[in-house]
C-alpha cells in the first residue's frame, strides 16, 4: 500500500514539475516577444519627438507677459533675436539660449521661451517701462528705473531727462521717487552731475534738487513752498529750503 501511495505522490510531483516546466517556457516565449516590441516602441517614440518631422517648430509667437500690444518692429526684433529654426524638431530646441538672446534687447526687461507642442513656440517677455524720455539717435527713447535707454513708442505726457552716465541713473532715481502731485508738474529734469539736479516745472519755475539722497524729505519741503509763487525753489538742502524771486502766495 505504501508502495502505490509513494508512486502516486511521484507522478503528481513529476506532474506539477512539468506544469511549472511548461508554464516557465511559455513566460519566456511571451517576453522574448515582448521585450523588442516595448524597444521598437520605445525607439519610434524617441524617433517620432526628436527626430521626424511631426512635432517640428511651424510657428513662433511672440506676446507681453502684461498682455500689452507689441508692435511688428517688436515682433520682428525678437524672432530675429531668438533665432528659432523652423521644421526643427521642437524637443531639441534650446530654449534658454533663445531666451537670452532676446533678453539682450534694450526694449526687453524679462523673458521666457516655451514650448507649445506639438509645433508652436511661444516667446513671452516683459517690456521695459519707460519714466522719462531721453535725447538720443532715435526718435523715440525712454529710459526705466535702472537708466536703460530704449526705444519706446508710448512716452507722451513724460518729464524729459537731459543727462548721460552717472547723472542720468541719478535723475531717473529723482524721477521715481516723486509722488503723483508733484510728477505731475515736471516736464524737464537736468543733471550735469549727481549733485545738481534741477527740475523743470510745467509754471516755468525751477527746482534746485541737488543729490538724488532724501527725496521723500525733499518732496514735503517742495510741496510747501510751491504754495508761494517764485522763479527758484531750491531743496538741495531740505532742512533749509530757500525760494527766489518770490512773489508772495498763489491766488486760490
Amino acid at each position: 500500500m505504501n508502495d502505490l501511495v509513494n508512486g502516486v505522490s511521484q507522478v503528481e510531483a513529476e506532474a506539477g514539475d512539468f506544469t511549472a516546466y511548461r508554464a516557465n517556457k511559455r513566460s519566456k516565449r511571451i517576453w522574448m516577444f515582448v521585450l523588442p516590441s516595448l524597444a521598437i516602441l520605445a525607439g519610434g517614440l524617441i524617433w517620432l519627438v526628436w527626430f521626424s518631422s511631426v512635432f517640428a517648430v511651424k510657428d513662433v509667437q511672440v506676446v507681453d507677459s502684461a498682455g500689452g500690444i507689441l508692435s511688428p518692429d517688436q515682433i520682428t526684433q525678437v524672432q530675429d533675436a531668438a533665432n528659432i529654426p523652423f521644421n526643427q524638431p521642437i524637443a531639441r530646441l534650446d530654449t534658454d539660449s533663445a531666451a537670452q538672446t532676446v533678453a539682450n534687447l534694450p526694449w526687453v526687461s524679462s523673458v521666457e521661451v516655451r514650448r507649445g507642442w506639438p509645433n508652436e513656440v511661444v516667446v513671452a517677455l516683459d517690456m521695459r517701462i519707460p519714466l522719462a524720455r531721453v535725447k538720443g539717435p532715435g526718435p523715440s527713447q525712454g529710459v526705466d528705473a535702472q537708466g536703460i535707454v530704449f526705444d519706446s513708442l508710448n512716452l507722451d505726457g513724460l518729464p524729459l531727462i537731459e543727462a548721460t552716465g552717472a547723472p542720468l541713473v541719478s535723475a531717473v532715481e529723482v524721477v521715481a521717487n516723486l509722488p503723483s502731485n508733484l510728477a505731475r508738474k515736471v516736464v524737464r529734469i537736468r543733471a550735469e552731475s549727481i549733485d545738481s539736479i534741477e527740475l523743470d516745472l510745467k509754471s516755468g519755475s525751477t527746482v534746485r534738487w541737488g543729490s538724488s539722497d532724501e527725496p521723500e524729505f525733499k518732496a514735503a519741503v517742495l510741496d510747501a513752498l510751491l504754495s508761494r509763487r517764485a522763479q527758484i525753489y531750491d531743496v538741495s538742502a531740505p532742512e533749509l529750503p530757500t525760494t527766489t524771486d518770490e512773489k508772495g502766495p498763489k491766488k486760490a
